[in-house]
């Protein structure tokens, strides 16, 4: 039986990876939430989605470090595991996830540029053929109506 003690460090390590990953499972939630949107409620649902997933993931490591029991030693590892995600790749990942985000802005920018004035162009010259296919019938069916008509001659 392992006496008091003799697991810190291997738990400490453990939560520190657990942490790390918590990190980059965050900024992932942050970067998705940078690309459909902000919002308090979306930002809420988020923070939730995160929070249901980082409870379970404390204690699996708090079951593998010390045999289910808490300590603060997984606490902090986990918090500083965090923030050793957040203070590095995760300043490089919202740096990247802007970086894209813009390009792809500029990009849409350009396209609508380009193939706006084609689109216009297309939907007039399909909005006047249509309409002048509307008025062929409307025309056509007027004639009809007249071809119908009797001049006060009787057929019997």
């Amino acid at each position: 039986m392992m006496g008091m003690g003799e697991g810190i460090l291997p738990g400490f390590l453990l939560s520190l990876g657990a942490g790390v990953l918590l990190g980059a499972f965050y900024d992932s939630l942050r970067v998705l939430r940078m690309v459909l949107g902000g919002g308090k409620r979306r930002q809420f649902f988020m923070d939730l989605l995160f929070m249901t997933v980082a409870a379970p993931i404390t204690f699996l490591v708090a079951l593998a470090a010390e045999a289910g029991q808490l300590r603060f030693y997984i606490l902090a590892g986990e918090g500083i595991g965090l923030c050793l995600w957040a203070l590095t790749f995760g300043e490089l990942t919202v740096w990247a996830a802007q970086l894209i985000s813009r390009m792809l802005s500029w990009s849409k920018r350009k396209l609508q540029r380009l193939f706006l004035p084609i689109a216009r162009w297309f939907w007039h010259r399909w909005r006047d053929t249509w309409q002048k296919i509307r008025m062929k019938r409307k025309n056509n069916r007027r004639k009809r109506k007249k071809s119908l008509e009797t001049n006060g001659e009787s057929s019997v």
